[in-house]
């Protein structure tokens, strides 16, 4: 599949079955459930709510649903009990993916690695592009990281082919690669972090060879009937970041080397969260959730100053989207405030080949059945992010329900 005569897609088709990229997969309909960090895992293991989580969003219609933050090691982990692949992951995910089946749905899991946005304090050390101040980790006593060696760089790209593989091995149906939102491979793409002098560094085409490299590596060890994925951002929201004319560049060279779609995002975790998210900023949950007295001082006295707010309007990405659209002919996927049937038909008739949602499905995850059947025409959510802050205490939930 490839760029499509917008008129070839409508409100109506979007609901019906296609196919993703040129890999043959078939999907039940054009709209994927976004990786948002679900928070349901015990100790690193995922647990029921995991599950129970990703198999409701099947039978509420979603084409593909996608498994967030899989970190391919344990140090390319945000923090200690977050979840990685190994032995004891795959067991509960070969689970989740053949409950996901049963719904007519397919699974996706996000595979990434933090790089220096990082406070697990069991790693051996924090890998970065360069030497970078870690805001984030630093009340913990990671305060720098390290500038990746090349053999670190082997290393770690080796992690998110064996995690390919093994997802593979166990059901699941494809794998996205995050190249956004501040980690790892978002790191290298962004001049921000990347001050690197060698073939890494520097011009777009260096700072991006290492994250290509890895897709690539995936992508033929995988083989072409396993859709890899990338989430890339639009730009970091950020000035002097990555940039739309980057990301133009580095989604010709995803088309180039196969791979299956881009989902479009936007933002820096450890910069501009909010610019993903937008709408209201539950601050005094977020200072609750802090792990320390420390974290949740230094919240609250420059919580209001770090962290900024971007107003919520439907579509807010698509702009920027479009630009890509007009540039590239591989499989786009929109993401970025879709919340109503008029915002859906808006995306399909610029030529976007599938719909990623998150909050509104989060609130409810009926909600494109109910909007299919006309029993509503715009999503419940009201953009107050609180689902946020629950990621960080029983797993992610809307907190109107």
């Amino acid at each position: 599949m490839s760029k499509e005569n917008p008129s070839s897609i409508s409100f109506e088709t979007a609901f019906a079955p296609t196919k993703l990229g040129n890999s043959g997969l078939s999907l039940k309909s054009r709209f994927f459930k976004a990786a948002t960090y679900e928070g349901m895992a015990d100790h690193g293991i995922p647990n029921q709510k995991l599950i129970d989580h990703h198999v409701s969003m099947a039978k509420g219609g979603v084409g593909m649903t996608t498994v967030a933050y899989g970190a391919v090691s344990s140090d390319g982990r945000t923090f200690k009990d977050q979840m990685y692949i190994n032995e004891a992951s795959l067991k509960v995910l070969k689970e989740l993916a053949v409950r996901v089946h049963d719904e007519g749905g397919r699974v996706s899991m996000q595979l990434t690695h933090c790089g220096y946005f990082t406070k697990n304090k069991t790693s051996k050390k924090v890998l970065a592009p360069s030497k970078i101040f870690n805001a984030y980790g630093f009340l913990s006593g990671l305060i720098y990281s390290e500038a990746m060696t090349l053999n670190d760089l082997d290393r770690v790209a080796n992690d998110f082919e064996t995690s390919a593989r093994e997802l593979q091995k166990i059901g699941f149906d494809a794998v996205e690669i995050h190249l956004g939102h501040g980690y790892l491979l978002s790191q290298f793409l962004s001049p921000l972090t990347n001050k690197r002098k060698d073939q890494y560094g520097g011009s777009i085409k260096n700072r991006s060879r290492y994250p290509l490299y890895v897709v690539d590596k995936v992508i033929k060890s995988v083989g072409p009937d396993f859709p890899v994925l990338v989430k890339l951002n639009l730009d970091d929201g950020i000035k002097g970041g990555f940039s739309l004319k980057d990301c133009i560049f580095v989604s010709k060279k995803l088309e180039e080397i196969g791979c299956a779609a881009i989902e479009l995002s936007g933002g820096f975790t450890s910069k501009s969260p909010f610019y993903l998210l937008r709408g209201s900023v539950p601050l005094k949950g977020m200072i609750k959730n802090a792990s320390s007295v420390a974290e949740k001082l230094t919240m609250a006295l420059f919580g209001p100053l770090l962290v900024k707010k971007y107003r919520f309007k439907e579509n807010f990405f698509l702009e920027k989207a479009i630009k890509v659209r007009e540039e590239v002919n591989l499989d786009l996927i929109y993401l970025g405030g879709i919340d109503s049937k008029k915002g859906i038909e808006e995306v399909v008739s610029n030529g976007f080949n599938f719909i990623a949602l998150a909050r509104p499905l989060i609130h409810d995850p009926e909600f494109l059945h109910k909007l299919k059947q006309g029993e509503i025409d715009k999503s419940g959510c009201n953009r107050c992010n609180a689902c946020i802050v629950e990621m960080d205490r029983e797993g992610i939930k809307c907190v109107l329900n």
